[in-house]
Order: C-alpha cells, then sequence, then structure tokens
C-alpha cells in the first residue's frame, strides 16, 4: 500500500476517533442533561400523584370499610338461613327415612310373627303325635308285661303241677 495513502487513512481514522469523542462528551452531556430535567419532572409529578392519590386512598378506605359491614351482615344472614335450611332438611330427611324404613321393618315383623306361629302350630301337631305314639306304646307295654306276667304265671303253676 502507499504510504501516502496509509498515512492519509491513518490521519483520516484519528480525526474521526476525535470526532467521535467530542461528540461523545458532547452527546453525554446532553444525556445527562435531560436526565436531571426527567428526574426533576417525575419527582413533581411524584409529589403532585400523592397529593391527588392521597385524598382518593381515604375516600376508598372509607367505602371498603363500609362495604365491610355490610357484607358481614350479609354472610350472618345467608348463614343463618343456611343453618335454618339445613336444620329442616335434616329434619324432614329424617322424619322420611324413620317413615319409609319403619313399614317396611313392620311387614319383616309381621312377616316373622306369622312363621313363627307357623312353625309352633306345627311344632305342637308333631308334639301331639308323639304323645299318641307313646302313649299307644305305653299302652302296648303294658299290655306286653300284662301277657308277659300272664305267661309267667302260667309258667309257674305249669312246674307246679308237674311236681305234684
Amino acid at each position: 500500500m502507499d504510504p501516502d495513502l496509509r498515512e492519509a487513512l491513518e490521519q483520516f481514522g484519528t480525526d474521526l476517533r476525535a470526532d467521535i469523542r467530542s461528540g461523545d462528551a458532547e452527546l453525554h452531556d446532553a444525556l445527562g442533561r435531560l436526565a436531571t430535567d426527567l428526574r426533576a419532572e417525575i419527582r413533581s409529578v411524584d409529589a403532585e400523584l400523592r397529593d391527588a392519590l392521597g385524598p382518593l386512598a381515604v375516600d376508598l378506605r372509607g367505602e371498603i370499610r363500609a362495604g365491610d359491614a355490610e357484607t358481614r351482615a350479609y354472610v350472618d344472614t345467608s348463614a343463618r338461613e343456611t343453618r335454618a335450611y339445613v336444620d329442616t332438611s335434616a329434619s324432614e330427611t329424617r322424619a322420611h327415612v324413620e317413615a319409609s324404613a319403619a313399614e317396611p321393618l313392620r311387614g319383616d315383623i309381621r312377616s316373622l310373627a306369622e312363621l313363627m306361629a307357623i312353625s309352633n302350630e306345627g311344632a305342637g301337631r308333631r308334639m301331639d303325635e308323639q304323645h299318641s305314639r307313646t302313649g299307644g306304646l305305653e299302652g302296648r307295654v303294658r299290655g306286653l308285661e300284662a301277657r308277659g306276667s300272664i305267661l309267667e304265671d302260667d309258667r309257674k303253676s305249669r312246674r307246679s303241677r308237674r311236681r305234684q
């Protein structure tokens, strides 16, 4: 590369850097002034907003407190109504269950009583039959005992005749 051209380019780069640095400093100063101005504006607006929001906050707190009392009253009323509804519903449900469960239970008890009566009748018949059989057997045993006595007596009398 040509030394003159090279020197010209280096000089151009140096000048350009110097221009950038000087522009950099100017830009830096301009941005610093702008930042300072913006901070002052923000502080000014911040104070104005605080002054405007202060009364609004007080008003809102008052409305919220008033709403709290209304909400508590509504919730208390709603809770009482709900408890009353649940109590009524529980009573109605209990009565329904008792009524619906009692009738089938009565029917079951009636059926059981009828079955027991039938069973008792059958047991009574069987006992009567057994008693009559026992009575018949007792009569037969007495008859057999009588025959046995007669036979023994007859046998004794034959023996005594033979001996005579």
